[in-house]
């Protein structure tokens, strides 16, 4: 009996380690009842707006929009961010927000020898009730990571409507706050920034290019958190910080339990990838390949939200099983992932609840202060040198512990050797009866028989 549950036991901790289990949710496991302020209708119609499928696009942008592939760098790309920087312009819609001109936030990118530019756009939400300089991020990129960038691009062009969820998701918490402003300014002692990043298909250049370019140093200071809203539609949606426990996912997770959204933490078994995407961390994962580090490089606590499928042996975004992935291919469009990632609206709306919910909580700008005061430096101990070092201290670790037993049983049981000894008959002896006259020949280290006599 016992040997059947332990074969039952190890066929269990196989098959979880396989299916990807140790991501656990917050909420009970469950949505149901959360209330939002943002409304997952607001979520989709932000979406269709930002691609442009609108009924003036005509048919053929009933599927595919009229905004391009928004390439990072490309002319699609300033096309969005010139649509979104005239969208937030307008004052008698969003009265309570302003909008930096494109022209201040712009940077250059290298391409080989070729010089290009692309642009973030920053929408914020002054405060006149805030403690010194003290602010938030809310952020996500605009642009589509899945066009070709360039001639070395492999992957396959879409229009990324995946991608612009985070966008949307954005899009809908700006209108919130813009609509409710009193509110969020008697319940938050902190300016927001909500920033669309450009390029952020391309290793994060424009959150970058915002922290280096954009921000003052007071303002780099005074930032308690930034968040990140990644594409969305996948089949679970996580919350992650950072590679150690922090005090701000701790409160984060606490909101989201209360408001019981669901929220999944990375499996322990997350794939890794040999590379260095953070800087001096020698490995990456697929939730560090985001604009929330570039924040996490200027010791900026960041909370990413995102969405897909991750554990067991999968080493990519696994979307959910009998569906073809959308992420990443052709098929990424509007058509497609509302009709097989319909989720996308109501994860939008969840991501918005907690973020809206946390800044307006008790108890908030103390969990991201103590955070950012606690800030862990622990890229040393991922260098591959402390392996390295590790494995051969083991090596001769054990080759001593090896020579000291072996020594002491040589000791404790010496080796005596059984020397094998035949009799020969000699004329004129009794060879049945043994004498002291006897002859023994030793049959190992043969020696003359009569040597003596």
């Amino acid at each position: 009996m016992k040997k059947l549950a332990a074969i039952f036991i190890a066929v269990i901790a196989a098959a979880c380690f396989m299916l990807g289990c140790g991501g656990k949710p917050t909420g009970n496991g469950s949505q149901q009842g959360a209330q939002s302020p943002v409304s997952a209708e607001a979520i989709d119609s932000n979406l269709k707006y930002f691609l442009g499928l609108t009924d003036a696009a005509g048919e053929t942008a009933a599927e595919y929009g009229d905004m391009g592939d928004r390439t990072p760098t490309s002319e699609s790309e300033r096309n969005a961010a010139q649509k979104l920087f005239a969208h937030y312009s307008d004052k008698e819609k969003y009265s309570n927000i302003e909008v930096t001109e494109l022209t201040n936030t712009t940077f250059n990118v290298k391409s080989g020898t070729e010089t290009r530019t692309s642009q973030n756009v920053e929408i914020r939400f002054n405060n006149p009730n805030k403690e010194g300089s003290n602010q938030i991020v809310i952020g996500t990129a605009y642009d589509n990571p899945y066009g070709k960038y360039d001639a070395t691009f492999s992957g396959e062009p879409s229009t990324g409507a995946f991608t612009a969820t985070g966008v949307a998701t954005v899009m809908s918490i700006i209108d919130w706050v813009n609509a409710n402003a009193d509110t969020v300014r008697a319940q938050c002692a902190f300016d927001i920034a909500f920033v669309f990043f450009g390029c952020g298909g391309y290793n994060s250049m424009g959150a970058t290019a915002y922290i280096t370019d954009t921000m003052t140093d007071e303002q780099r200071v005074g930032t308690l958190l930034m968040f990140n809203v990644d594409s969305l539609g996948g089949e679970r949606t996580y919350l992650y910080t950072d590679e150690v426990k922090t005090e701000h996912e701790t409160f984060l997770r606490g909101v989201a339990d209360k408001e019981n959204l669901e929220f999944y933490s990375l499996p322990d078994n997350m794939p890794i990838i040999d590379g260095m995407f953070r800087h001096g961390v020698y490995y990456t994962h697929f939730a560090m390949l985001s604009d929330s580090t570039s924040f996490l490089e200027w010791d900026i606590p960041s909370a990413r939200i995102f969405s897909g499928y991750y554990g067991g042996f999968n080493l990519s975004n696994l979307e959910k099983k009998g569906k073809t992935n959308i992420s990443g291919t052709s098929r990424d469009t509007y058509y497609n992932l509302k009709n097989e990632r319909a989720s996308f609206s109501k994860q939008g709306s969840d991501a918005a609840a907690l973020i809206l919910s946390a800044i307006r909580a008790d108890g908030f700008t103390e969990a991201a202060t103590t955070s950012k005061a606690n800030t862990r430096d622990f890229s040393g101990w991922t260098n591959p040198l402390w392996a390295y070092i590790a494995v051969l201290f083991l090596a001769v670790a054990g080759g001593v512990v090896l020579v000291v037993l072996v020594k002491h049983f040589e000791k404790k049981y010496p080796f005596k050797p059984v020397v094998k000894r035949m009799k020969i008959a000699v004329f004129g002896m009794d060879y049945e009866t043994q004498t002291d006259e006897d002859v023994f020949v030793d049959i190992k280290h043969p020696r003359d028989p009569f040597e003596g006599y």
